[in-house]
């Protein structure tokens, strides 16, 4: 480790032990009078800019240092004092000059009104006022296209705060155009303005403020001193809320919840209270466990993975989980349980071989502090929470539990669920199979290729920046870079679908082939988990090797290089029969297959689909 980084995470313990405002703050700023060297770890730096229309440094530090906590390696740009438009709307600005990857567009609906409309909105007609917001709304709609235009950033723009205090007191909501209504109004324009735009993403700031408390969001002190638009403790609160967007666009968001059983999903214990004796029903005591499972069942039907850790006689927990009136979560929600006696240090490792992700996209839930502190040292890479000991807050604590978020939710997040349910069934069935190939050939497998078109790309730019194990390069790319690909003469973007005599896994498979110096590379070949064994990974190389052929190539060069999570795909070339060409010390090695040698086919048990 280097001097400096040892001196950041000094820096940065500190504010681990107390994230305070001061704290955030005072980091941000030693930080950044470090002469640090340009950070080398592409999957780790994030380039923000924080542009709008008050003083916002204090909420680009906080954001900076919070980023950092999680491990990111954030290069931040603060924009001048509200000249976000002339940032914007210039294709030659210190701001294209940064080359962001997410801009932060923080503009208050009063800075855009005239400093006069407090005042005199009760005499305009309510035409007038609506009129008024409406320019407003139009002129943020067309900065917001601009920085997409010009930038091939994210945009984060922030809706606006409906204000507590209204001139027309408790008639506003009497009026047509009340002041209250001007802002919601304006609100759903913005959020209409980019229903479909795939790289604004509007930041619910009214939500926002009013979960911390609208009356608390300023303080006026530092706003009349520095035009700082938020105060100390909201300014935290709201950087907190952005890391989200972070950890979803660069894969580190949470896949699964690990559940203990006992006084976690129903009170009580299952081996000592008995069937009839513990509590889950509709009233209290009960009523809480069920209205917590009822919560996990809706991360559950958005695509979080739920799994099961639990020291009990498997007969007693499964009795439940199958035949219980109330119990809500049942044996098909589960893609994978651990009822046994051993370490539940020893289940969770097990379960993330069995799902298929890495113990850092996994939280565990457990009501014993006993438990959660062996998990928290033996899997420090697992999220542990610490679950109250009252049930009544166990809904609550979920519901604020904001680690699962996602850019879009796609069709395979929808359908998650039911696709590890089939899976459980393909583990089964493959135990009482003689040979891994009769196994495949009694699966039925149908891989579908297809180009990237409007409607594959956001899932595979999901999958390009989340997939970590069987990743051959683990490069990244932004949606506006996939797109360019994809028009691109001297590339090809694929993505490939799976279905089986289980079901349909969607879109899980990525490829990207492109033509370096007149050769065709393997840029990136990447596979959701869930297929990894059925040899469907084949059948997109023999896809790409012949497309590749077919543009004239005698050579398909491809890379492996390592990451701490890539070893599933360390021997994917050499396996389809590829030339080791080159290695160098950071463990790149590079391939060659020879078409005029080595011939590939797609597996005799997969019908290939082209379309």
């Amino acid at each position: 480790m280097t001097t400096s980084a040892r001196t950041i995470n000094e820096i940065l313990e500190t504010v681990r032990a107390s994230p305070t405002y001061l704290n955030l703050w005072s980091a941000f700023k030693r930080i950044q009078g470090m002469a640090l060297p340009p950070p080398d770890d592409p999957q780790r730096t994030v380039r923000i800019a924080v542009i709008g229309s008050s003083t916002l440094e204090p909420l680009a530090a906080c954001l900076d240092t919070l980023l950092r906590l999680e491990g990111f390696h954030p290069v931040t740009l603060v924009g001048g004092f509200n000249t976000y438009r002339q940032e914007a709307l210039s294709s030659n600005s210190v701001l294209t000059e940064h080359r962001p990857d997410v801009v932060i567009l923080n503009v208050d609906l009063w800075s855009m009104l005239d400093r006069a409309f407090i005042s005199e909105c009760v005499k305009m007609s309510p035409d007038m006022r609506l009129e008024l917001v409406r320019k407003c709304v139009d002129e943020l709609t067309v900065i917001a296209k601009a920085l997409v235009q010009n930038l091939s950033a994210t945009v984060l723009l922030s809706n606006f705060i409906v204000p507590v205090f209204t001139p027309f007191g408790i008639a506003d909501n009497k009026l047509r155009s009340g002041l209250r209504e001007l802002f919601t109004e304006a609100n759903r324009a913005l959020a209409e303005a980019f229903l479909n735009e795939g790289r604004v993403l509007v930041v619910d700031l009214d939500s926002i403020a009013s979960d911390f408390g609208k009356s608390r969001v300023v303080n006026w002190n530092t706003w009349y001193r520095g035009t700082i638009p938020y105060g100390e403790d909201f300014t935290v609160h709201l950087a907190r809320e952005y890391t989200r967007y972070f950890r979803a666009l660069k894969g580190r968001s949470k896949k699964c919840i690990v559940l203990d059983l006992d006084n976690t999903l129903w009170g009580g214990i299952i081996g000592e209270d008995g069937f009839e004796g513990i509590k889950l029903g509709n009233t209290s005591p009960g009523l809480e466990y069920v209205d917590f499972q009822r919560a996990l069942l809706s991360l559950y039907n958005r695509g979080v993975i739920l799994a099961v850790d639990s020291k009990n006689n498997p007969e007693d927990a499964m009795k439940v989980i199958r035949e219980h009136p109330y119990q809500v979560l049942r044996e098909e929600h589960f893609a994978a349980l651990r009822i046994n006696w051993q370490s539940k240090v020893q289940n969770i490792v097990e379960l993330a071989e069995e799902i298929g992700i890495g113990l850092d996209s996994m939280v565990f839930i457990d009501d014993n502090p006993h438990e959660r502190e062996l998990v928290r040292q033996g899997c420090p890479d697992v999220m542990v929470v610490d679950l109250p000991k009252n049930p009544h807050l166990y809904r609550a604590t979920i519901e604020q539990l904001s680690v699962f978020d996602v850019l879009a939710i796609t069709k395979e997040d929808l359908e998650r669920g039911s696709m590890y349910a089939g899976r459980r069934k393909r583990t089964e069935l493959e135990s009482q199979s003689a040979s891994l190939e009769e196994f495949l050939r009694t699966l039925e497998l149908k891989v579908h290729i297809k180009r990237a078109d409007a409607f594959t790309t956001p899932r595979i730019v999901q999958l390009i920046n989340k997939t970590n194990q069987f990743n051959v390069t683990t490069r990244r790319y932004t949606e506006v870079e996939v797109r360019s690909m994809s028009s691109s003469a001297d590339s090809i973007v694929y993505g490939m679908s799976v279905t089986d005599r289980f079901g349909d896994e969607g879109l899980v498979g990525v490829g990207i082939l492109k033509k370096r110096d007149n050769r065709w590379w393997i840029d990136s070949f990447l596979m959701s988990c869930r297929v990894i064994g059925r040899s469907v990974e084949t059948a997109l190389l023999v896809k790409m090797v012949s497309d590749a052929q077919a543009q004239g190539a005698t050579e398909v060069y491809g890379e492996f290089i390592p990451t701490k999570k890539n070893a599933p795909a360390k021997d994917f070339f050499e396996q389809h029969g590829f030339e080791l060409v080159s290695a160098d010390d950071k463990g790149t090695r590079v391939f060659v297959l020879r078409l005029t040698e080595k011939k590939l086919a797609v597996p005799e048990w997969i019908q290939l689909i082209e379309e």
